[in-house]
């Protein structure tokens, strides 16, 4: 059942068809959980949702594997070139977003996502780094320890030369495409601003279009796995750039200093789920939770938006709070499912 959209939620799945519900259920809609009273804080933070079947295979996958190849002493073992192989056409194979970055060619694998950024800031610590007010905290903190010249873009107005930017997308704040995202990729173009694009949310989102080519000042592009599958404590993450770099991540990666247990949990799921699995299978739970409560949905079925002020103590700087809707999404496609 194509249900009634608010004008506000203008990203709505158009043409949305769920083939992983059955006809009862779209046609009867869902009886969706009421979370009106739940205080604020539990919707701080993001985390991906707890698929149940994804948990008990995963389980099960690190049960049954043959780990006698797996222990090697110099650290290099096949694992590592197939995880990076999978990784891109895992990200291109998407049918509900259209992902492409042929230009960064050079790939190697990461900590999650959050070493590639000390990384890029090691690269760059003579530039002053921007960051949109609301990105990911971890940017701020870890400009505070290193030493380096920082501001919100917000407050500046601009990019200039001189400047280096990270940049999240979907967005950290808004788990919706970057606002202004061309006329800002055409600036840091044109001042020679070297940008990170940071991909943590994919895997989770719809309606996502980025080619790299189109945004020379794209140096290089991340992503992790950890958002969309429960595996975050593995650190499952990679870094594709336009120019190799030698810096600390690229020579471990030369020398097999990688976590490999990353790479072969995050390469199983790579192979037995797509990029789409979790929108498809979450999206009818999520767009109703938010239509029911007045959320102002997103590109990502992990979070959504809104203006109440009961939930300004986890507002993180902008005129719309988000909140982490991972446990509430699930609850309601249980919910619906046990009817």
């Amino acid at each position: 059942m194509i249900r009634t959209i608010k004008p506000n939620n203008e990203y709505w799945f158009h043409g949305y068809d769920n083939p992983l519900h059955s006809d009862e259920v779209k046609e009867k809609g869902y009886e969706t959980i009421d979370i009106s009273n739940v205080p604020a804080e539990k919707f701080k933070g993001g985390y991906a949702i707890q698929d149940d079947y994804v948990t008990r295979e995963l389980v099960a996958y690190m049960k049954s594997t043959n780990w006698n190849d797996f222990y090697v002493a110099d650290g290099v073992h096949p694992i590592q070139l197939e995880y990076m192989e999978t990784f891109k056409r895992w990200v291109q194979s998407s049918k509900l977003n259209n992902i492409k970055f042929n230009n960064l060619s050079f790939a190697c694998i990461t900590n999650g996502t959050s070493e590639a950024f000390s990384m890029f800031m090691l690269r760059h610590n003579q530039r002053r780094f921007k960051f949109f007010k609301g990105d990911f905290m971890m940017h701020k903190v870890a400009s505070n320890i290193a030493d380096v010249d920082w501001e919100w873009i917000d407050d500046n107005g601009t990019l200039e030369y001189g400047d280096a930017l990270i940049v999240s997308c979907p967005f950290s704040d808004t788990a919706r495409f970057p606002h202004d995202f061309d006329r800002w990729m055409d600036l840091a173009d044109k001042c020679e601003v070297p940008v990170l694009l940071d991909m943590a949310y994919f895997g989770t989102c719809v309606n996502i279009d980025i080619d790299t080519e189109r945004y020379p000042a794209i140096e290089e592009i991340v992503f992790s796995l950890g958002k969309t599958f429960p595996i975050i404590g593995a650190r499952a993450g990679i870094r594709f750039q336009k120019v190799l770099t030698d810096d600390p991540v690229t020579f471990a990666n030369q020398n097999g200093i990688v976590n490999n247990f990353a790479c072969k949990i995050g390469t199983h799921c790579m192979i037995n789920w797509s990029p789409d699995y979790i929108p498809y299978k979450y999206y009818d739970a999520y767009n109703d939770l938010c239509l029911t409560h007045d959320f102002l949905i997103t590109n990502s079925v992990l979070w959504a938006l809104s203006d109440d002020t009961k939930y300004m103590s986890i507002n993180r700087g902008n005129e719309l709070t988000r909140l982490c809707l991972s446990k509430f999404v699930k609850e309601n496609y249980d919910n619906s499912k046990a009817k």
